[in-house]
């Protein structure tokens, strides 16, 4: 007769919870469910049946539709011969918990890969495909959680997206990788993407990834600004052509609020005139896929006039570099709060 017996090991929370099948003298198998719970809500006969635990009475009805699982393909397999191994309880899990082969794997790292995938053909905001920063940031969130599946010893699936995954996500996040809040923010955001499209598409996910309650932390962003005054005292700067060139780039850049990546692509034939003869920039945001239109600032108008194009074109890093050497020649070197990428560790402090 097969028996089917949930157990955690340990008090540590939390805790996994593991299935023992045995079936005859031969067949005694304890293999991991993935799912965990806090030792606390687990008693001698399982999960503690009290209505303030709801998220673990729904676990308690999943644990029951493994069970009912197992004992069905138990009995068809009597039929059909079919060996009762370890791999065998292991493929009944994973398919309890959701697709797991091939394209239908429902790894959440495959699953991000092939979402990633579809983005360049996406419609956005009446626009096809993203900018390249959005592909970065998927990358980056696979890299951040194939760290965490390195430190917690198991791949993450789309029913692991609970509630104890977002905790344990953003300790680790904060404690391990050092990352701010509004970077810990993308990854949860871009994980509830994937979920959403996954279950679109047929997917079992956890139901805790679709509630407001799974949601993306952020911060306060500190900027900097220059006022008018100080973009006066910058513009009236001489000095190593290097620097000259850097500040028309600033100046450019801080009359028409334009990214420095796309800042570094304006040339003469984004300058346009209109119906009154008034002059203007129109160039198109890589970020956000809409096209600008700014009016020339007199300041913009003396530059185009002086050097007849735009500035020499520079490296985004060169820039940052340059123009905080030239602030600081200006004598714009007054104490400010902000962060400041750590060059060893990458990281904004």
């Amino acid at each position: 007769m097969a028996t089917i017996k949930y157990l955690i090991k340990g008090k540590k929370n939390p805790a996994t919870i593991y299935l023992r099948f045995r079936d005859g003298k031969k067949i005694d198998l304890t293999v991991s469910t993935t799912k965990t719970i806090n030792p606390d809500y687990w008693g001698s006969n399982g999960i503690r049946q009290k209505a303030e635990f709801t998220d673990k009475l729904n676990l308690a009805d999943d644990l029951a539709d493994l069970q009912s699982l197992i004992f069905r393909k138990r009995n068809e397999g009597i039929r059909t011969q079919t060996t009762f191994n370890r791999n065998w309880l292991e493929v009944l899990i994973l398919d309890w918990k959701g697709k797991n082969t091939g394209e239908d794997s429902d790894l959440l790292i495959d699953r991000i890969e092939d979402y990633k995938k579809k983005l360049p053909l996406m419609v956005r905001n009446g626009k096809v495909g993203v900018s390249t920063g959005t592909i970065r940031n998927y990358n980056t969130t696979i890299q951040r959680l194939k760290k965490f599946q390195l430190n917690k010893k198991d791949n993450l699936r789309l029913t692991d997206m609970d509630f104890n995954f977002h905790e344990q996500y953003m300790r680790f996040a904060q404690t391990w990788l050092r990352l701010s809040l509004n970077s810990i923010g993308k990854d949860i955001r871009n994980v509830k993407t994937v979920c959403r499209d996954s279950k679109d598409n047929g997917f079992k996910v956890h139901d805790h990834v679709l509630t407001r309650k799974f949601n993306a932390p952020s911060e306060k962003t500190i900027f900097t600004t220059l006022n008018e005054n100080e973009l006066r005292i910058i513009k009236g700067f001489k000095g190593s052509d290097y620097l000259e060139n850097a500040k028309d780039w600033l100046i450019i850049g801080c009359w028409t609020g334009c990214r420095v990546g796309d800042l570094m692509e304006l040339t003469m034939e984004n300058v346009l005139t209109d119906t009154k003869g008034v002059k203007f920039i129109q160039y198109f945001q890589s970020k956000t896929q809409k096209t600008v239109k700014v009016p020339l600032h007199p300041h913009v108008i003396d530059i185009l006039q002086n050097r007849g194009s735009f500035p020499r074109v520079i490296s985004n890093q060169r820039f940052n570099d340059y123009i905080k050497i030239l602030c600081k020649d200006v004598g714009l070197t007054q104490t400010i709060k902000g962060t400041k990428q750590n060059r060893k560790t990458h990281l904004k402090e």
